[in-house]
């Protein structure tokens, strides 16, 4: 009897010391990260994955825009595109002691809770994919349904008349990007009896992915006139596998215009694209949007809509001109 309370007691001793321990870590980290007496704010940043250049931009963006404010530190987590990965990332910022939580998600439906429950504790800035209902502070993101509406003008346009069989690429079934673009992109195009949706092809988001599902396409059906690509990134692949078949009538169009080589303005310069769509990452107005509710501004709003630009080879050089004088004003920051 004697024996088993005492193995009892050492137990709960060594499970008590292991407690303080990992609490003290808790607290040492904390306190690492506001080491600095001009850093008054930390932020977490929570990421779905860093393998999407349109990603790597958002985080980007907002490396650059955090650095010109002494006084806040980002804390970046990513979530290499595993949800489950992503929650245990989101608790172990809030665990370490964050004032702030940005999250751009990699499943809403699945991280909704998550995100409710972190904003319990501190305020949360969401972007572009939303989550359900309105427990966060900010929601930050494009609006894809018009996206994908201007894309299918843009299809109308190129075909005039001429019959046409169009491909779309989707970057992951059922989520909320896709279906509001693709939405937006059906209904340009439904009063069109000449323009025919022939396969929808689910690209994951990658180059790879969507190369070698459009190569085995083409190699069964090269009559396609034009490919309606989700992001550049996939547009880029659907161009490779349709030059490595020696097929180079067909149009594509991408969404997301990032700067940089094979960016989406970069393609559209080059003739790979036909246009592309700017997707506009939200980084910038993500920090905003953090500062001012971290200052306790007035008259946040709770949803900002992130302007979109069409962009094709009559209009390209000026916005490369744009971004380059953007970047380096920035620069200067």
């Amino acid at each position: 009897m004697i024996g088993k309370l005492k193995f009892k007691i050492v137990i709960f001793l060594s499970l008590a010391i292991v407690f303080l321990i990992l609490f003290s870590l808790i607290i040492i980290e904390n306190i690492r990260m506001k080491n600095s007496d001009s850093v008054e704010y930390v932020i977490g940043m929570s990421q779905a994955n860093l393998y999407e250049p349109w990603r790597i931009s958002m985080n980007e963006e907002i490396s650059n825009e955090a650095k010109k404010y002494k006084n806040i530190k980002i804390v970046y987590k990513d979530a290499g595109g595993d949800t489950n990965k992503q929650k245990k990332d989101i608790d172990e910022l809030l665990n370490s002691g964050i004032d702030l939580l940005i999250v751009s998600i990699n499943d809403s439906e699945k991280l909704t809770p998550v995100v409710s429950k972190a904003y319990k504790s501190v305020p949360v800035v969401v972007l572009d994919r939303a989550v359900e209902g309105y427990n966060y502070s900010v929601y930050i993101g494009p609006d894809n349904e018009k996206i994908g509406r201007e894309a299918g003008k843009m299809v109308v346009d190129l075909l005039g008349n001429s019959e046409g069989r169009v491909i779309e690429i989707q970057g992951l079934l059922n989520s909320h990007p896709d279906i509001d673009r693709s939405k937006g992109f059906r209904e340009a195009i439904k009063q069109c009896d000449n323009i025919k949706i022939v396969r929808t092809v689910i690209g994951e988001w990658q180059k790879d992915e969507a190369e070698d599902k459009i190569e085995e396409l083409l190699k069964e059906d090269r009559n396609i006139d034009i490919i309606f690509a989700h992001n550049d990134y996939m547009a880029l692949g659907a161009y490779k596998a349709a030059y490595k078949l020696g097929i180079n009538n067909i149009k594509i169009i991408g969404v997301d215009g990032l700067t940089g080589e094979n960016g989406g303005l970069d393609l559209v310069s080059r003739g790979i694209l036909q246009g592309t769509f700017t997707c506009s990452t939200g980084g910038k107005e993500a920090v905003d949007s953090a500062l001012n509710i971290l200052n306790k501004k007035k008259k946040i709003p709770k949803k900002i809509v992130l302007k979109s630009d069409k962009i094709t080879k009559s209009n390209v050089n000026e916005y490369l001109n744009d971004k380059f004088k953007y970047l380096k004003d920035s620069s200067k920051s």
